[in-house]
């Protein structure tokens, strides 16, 4: 008889009520006094089998069961305690313990309820899958991000109930790779507290020796070497190292780039992505150099991939993965040109080719990738790979990107904070940038808008602050110093002028005089004082006396 079914619909009925225990507690009377757990397990995969579609529930009525209603009925039924739970009849000697059996058997139909995977399968063509590719996608979040909070409090329950350690969760794949691709609050599908849960229920069922054995075995061989094998880069060889003659990578043979016959970790499987980041996250710096061949072909991947979603992502997990990667191997493999060949194509993606929200979005991860691998080039006898590096970034990465796209204020603002980061870097090597930093910087502070925007004028201010403090010897008694009296002049009128202020330009007016004392400091250095070099001005505009207090 079923009555699993009927649980299920009735939770469905009370799917306004938003905590778990209580919807559990109200739906006990339609608990069986009695059953076993492969009971259980047989009809939870029925009511799983015989759901509605996407595409039709919305034609039945109005409130059709779902996955998350399914994994609440078992849970449910597994907090109904081992007074209705009744333990199965001895196994024969040698025979597998059936309740052992049957939680195992939850649990991948729990894990696979729950995982964020296009249940469809049907494969796009790359002229229609941008719109249908969102579709799928946002579904998808929607009905993991419903079920993850029930599939993971049952998948708790049924740990607890784990017998022997053949059948414990912590030795299925399935079920910890659906569970680590939920540890990330990030994830669109994954809420703050489900992540924790998560993540405590990971770290339990995998202790440190067991965690490196599954991230380079299930992880990295097992799960994701397989969906990334129809899309590698042609930058690197099949070990991982650099491709001294690089061939296109056999995506084509008939088959469109973007697909989910080519990228079914993009299109389909979208645990991909986030098992990849948790990792990165959980590997250590001696995991990562035993088994960094695993690593380097899906880091490519998504860095060269043309969604915005994707290629960010990428990218984040590249400089956590770049963070713990040696530096002597990056050298000696030829990486740093592959990664950095890999990485600067994105510092291209401007408006108006390129949405200012996506550029945004794209250009902060890009630089701290870049940032990252020059600070793994340097050496204590050698820096000149890494000033090679950072000159390469400030000139093709800032300098050009600003002059392509200074009309974009988020864009302007991003490339400002990241010359600060740059510049910090270089030190005193930035000085042969002064010719474009210096104009490019002053250009922001005398707009007379900059002030309707006063995040970029921030960011500005600290840009120029991070070029006096690296470059401090080649500004006195130049035309510089002359500009950027200028700049900081024209800023603070254009400032004192606002009809209405709100918070955030009073910051820019702290920023900006404390800016004015630290190039007193830097002129001091060649006795120079700054209040005689703008005694004139003063004059003329006394609100400049404030500015300019000592």
């Amino acid at each position: 008889m079923t009555w699993f079914q009927p649980l299920a619909d009735a939770l469905a009925e009370l799917d306004t009520q938003p905590d778990i225990d209580d919807t559990c507690t109200a739906v006990l009377e339609h608990i069986p006094k009695s059953f076993t757990l492969a009971e259980l397990a047989a009809q939870a995969k029925t009511a799983i089998d015989s759901l509605p579609s996407e595409k039709k529930k919305n034609k039945t009525k109005s409130k059709p069961t779902t996955h998350q209603h399914v994994l609440k009925a078992i849970t449910a039924c597994l907090r109904a305690g081992d007074d209705r739970i009744q333990k199965a009849l001895s196994p024969a000697e040698g025979d597998d313990d059936p309740d052992d059996v049957a939680v195992l058997e939850l649990s991948r139909i729990v894990a696979q309820a729950m995982a964020p995977i296009v249940q469809s399968g049907h494969a796009r063509g790359s002229d229609e899958e941008e719109a249908d590719e969102m579709q799928d996608y946002s579904a998808v979040v929607q009905h993991s991000r419903d079920a993850a909070a029930p599939g993971i409090k049952a998948l708790a329950l049924l740990d607890a109930r784990a017998g022997l350690s053949n059948h414990s969760l912590a030795n299925d794949d399935e079920v910890l790779v659906t569970l680590a691709a939920f540890t990330d609050e990030t994830d669109e599908w994954v809420a703050p507290e489900v992540a924790e849960q998560a993540r405590s229920l990971l770290e339990h069922l995998l202790p440190r020796e067991a965690k490196e054995q599954f991230i380079a075995n299930a992880v990295l061989q097992r799960f994701l070497r397989p969906l990334f094998s129809q899309s590698k880069p042609a930058s690197v060889t099949a070990s991982g190292r650099k491709a001294e003659y690089p061939e296109r990578s056999g995506i084509g043979e008939g088959l469109p780039d973007d697909t989910s016959k080519t990228k079914p970790w993009k299109f389909t499987d979208f645990r991909a992505i986030a098992v990849m980041s948790w990792a990165v996250k959980e590997s250590d710096e001696q995991l990562i150099s035993k088994h960094w061949p695993l690593f380097i072909p899906v880091l490519l991947t998504l860095v060269d991939d043309s969604t915005t979603r994707v290629r960010r992502r990428g990218l984040v997990i590249l400089a956590d993965f770049l963070t713990k990667f040696p530096s002597k191997t990056l050298h000696d493999t030829g990486l740093a040109k592959v990664f950095e060949e890999a990485i600067f194509p994105t510092l291209s993606f401007l408006p108006s080719l390129t949405p200012e929200d996506e550029c945004v979005q794209l250009l902060t991860p890009a630089f701290a990738a870049l940032l990252c691998l020059a600070s793994k080039q340097s050496t204590a006898k050698d820096t000149k790979a890494k000033d090679k590096l950072l000159d390469k970034i400030l000139r093709e990465g800032v300098i050009m990107a600003y002059f392509h796209a200074k009309s974009h204020v988020r864009v302007v603002e991003v490339l400002c904070q990241q010359t600060g980061l740059i510049l910090d870097q270089m030190g005193i090597h930035a000085v042969v940038h002064l010719k474009d930093l210096i104009p490019m910087l002053s250009g922001i502070l005398t707009d007379p808008f900059a002030p309707l925007s006063p995040a970029t004028l921030l960011s500005a201010i600290k840009a120029l602050r991070a070029v006096l403090a690296n470059c401090w010897p080649r500004i006195p008694q130049t035309p510089w110093q002359d500009e950027i009296i200028n700049g900081l002049v024209l800023c603070w009128l254009n400032v004192v002028e606002l009809e209405t202020k709100g918070p955030q330009d009073q910051l820019v007016g702290e920023a900006l005089m404390h800016l004015t004392k630290v190039l007193a400091a830097v002129l001091k250095t060649r006795d120079i004082k700054l209040s005689n070099e703008v005694a004139p001005l003063v004059a003329k505009q006394h609100s400049l006396k404030l500015l300019f207090s000592e």
